[in-house]
């Protein structure tokens, strides 16, 4: 089975709105979840907030590892039920008809619990890459001040 979660959409938006959509904390809360001290520059760390459920206090740890805007972002991912980080990277390439080729790519499930986060992520990935993210991209003004 494999140990990483990678799931890849085509959304009819620039890369430049996509990266906003990944990178501007209020649109993160919109999409994602809840997002308290997000500043993209490597080193920083910053906070997601989801509903509580057993086993986790419903907050994940996030470290940012890598920035090449518009094109590539790294961090890590650390919720309280795991013993050790994972990594989330968001790749973005531009296609033809003016849209972007969105990669998430998480990393670093390790053992029988790596494996059961690891389908427990996959589920909200899916939710969020697929159903969340193109909603917020569709439903939001992105015109820049």
């Amino acid at each position: 089975m494999p140990r990483d979660i990678t799931l890849d959409t085509h959304l009819p938006h620039r890369p430049d709105t996509v990266w906003r959509a990944l990178t501007d904390p209020n649109a993160l809360s919109q999409w994602l979840m809840p997002v308290d001290g997000f500043t993209p520059v490597v080193g920083s760390r910053f906070r997601l907030t989801a509903k509580p459920m057993p086993g986790w206090d419903g907050i994940v740890h996030c470290e940012i590892l890598a920035i090449d805007e518009p094109r590539h972002l790294s961090y890590t991912w650390h919720g309280t039920q795991m013993t050790t980080p994972t990594t989330v990277t968001w790749t973005l390439t531009p296609t033809d008809d003016n849209g972007t080729h969105l990669r998430l790519h998480h990393t670093g499930f390790t053992g029988l619990g790596g494996a059961i986060l690891r389908l427990m992520h996959r589920g909200g990935w899916r939710k969020f890459l697929l159903r969340q993210l193109p909603t917020h991209l569709t439903t939001t003004d992105h015109t820049i001040d």
